[in-house]
């Protein structure tokens, strides 16, 4: 009797629950200029190469002070995730849309704080 209760609960939300669909109307640049915030206040700037893997999922390759760093990434609506490893430690990044390029917070893993960082297209 439980279980039949379960499952007529599941089917009940699953039915009522609004599907979350990517927009596909959202497009990356291949490169972008990059500054950002880190946590301590202190300021970096550099570029950022995507690479488009479908209609939501794509690659970052972040080049900043001689050094690179590489995430994947996904979108949906007007918002982009990348989650990457930054010497070792797991990190994640959420950007909003904002204009042409985007607008995020970032923080890694075992770290206080956040920081901030913005793409401007080269496109």
């Amino acid at each position: 009797m439980m279980k039949a209760i379960c499952t007529a609960a599941f089917l009940a939300l699953a039915v009522s629950a609004p599907a979350i669909a990517a927009d596909h109307t959202m497009t990356l640049a291949d490169h972008y200029s990059v500054a950002g915030t880190n946590p301590n206040g202190s300021h970096y700037a550099g570029t950022v190469d995507v690479n488009v893997i479908s209609t939501t999922t794509f690659l970052v390759n972040w080049h900043i002070s001689g050094g690179s760093s590489n995430g994947f990434g996904m979108r949906m609506g007007d918002t982009i995730s990348v989650t990457y490893l930054l010497n070792g430690a797991p990190g994640l990044v959420i950007y909003r849309q904002q204009g042409d390029g985007f607008r995020g917070i970032w923080a890694i893993k075992g770290h206080d704080g956040s920081g901030t960082e913005v793409w401007t297209p080269q496109d």
